[in-house]
């Protein structure tokens, strides 16, 4: 719920479900989408079993905008698991992409700047990182967060995950 005198943003996100054991045809499962509120994403069948559904959803918080969006979903969709809120985990390109700057330039701020952004892990050649972190790190040595909205995204997504991770493991 908005709360009173806060002033909307909008924020793009994405949010990945595991639905298969729904036992949806995916018409079926996008009508319900569509039905539980998700008439402001584009819905990505992007692997047996699962959807990612992209958003640009204004709300005075991001993770306002994220968890509505998520409880859409899991009530629209009964058996629906969610797995992942992005922007979350990035590579050098995806950061290059979110300040306008080569990859290039990433690498040298990274490895330059002495600043503490190590990557989560590494997926063949490509490091990964959480882009709310990266964000963090470049504001404290002279590079100004580029997009306000896209870091408050990234800081929803980062808390969405990390309870997905507690859910997991506990």
């Amino acid at each position: 719920m908005a709360s009173e005198g806060l002033a909307m943003k909008t924020f793009e996100f994405s949010l990945r479900f595991d639905v298969a054991s729904c036992g949806l045809e995916l018409h079926e499962l996008d009508d319900k989408l569509f039905s539980a509120g998700c008439d402001d994403a584009l819905i990505r069948h992007n692997r047996q079993g699962e959807v990612l559904i992209e958003y640009e959803r204004a709300a005075t918080t991001a993770l306002e905008a994220l968890e509505q969006a998520k409880q859409e979903v899991i009530s629209g969709v009964p058996g629906a698991v969610f797995l992942e809120a992005k922007p979350d985990y990035v590579s050098p390109t995806d950061i290059a992409m979110a300040y306008q700057i080569t990859r290039q330039r990433v690498q040298k701020i990274i490895q330059t700047k002495g600043i503490g952004i190590h990557p989560l892990t590494n997926v063949g050649n490509t490091q990964v990182f959480r882009l709310a972190k990266v964000m963090e790190e470049f504001r404290k040595v002279g590079t100004p967060i580029c997009n306000p909205a896209l870091y408050e995204a990234a800081t929803a997504a980062l808390k969405l995950n990390r309870d997905i991770e507690l859910r997991d493991y506990y």
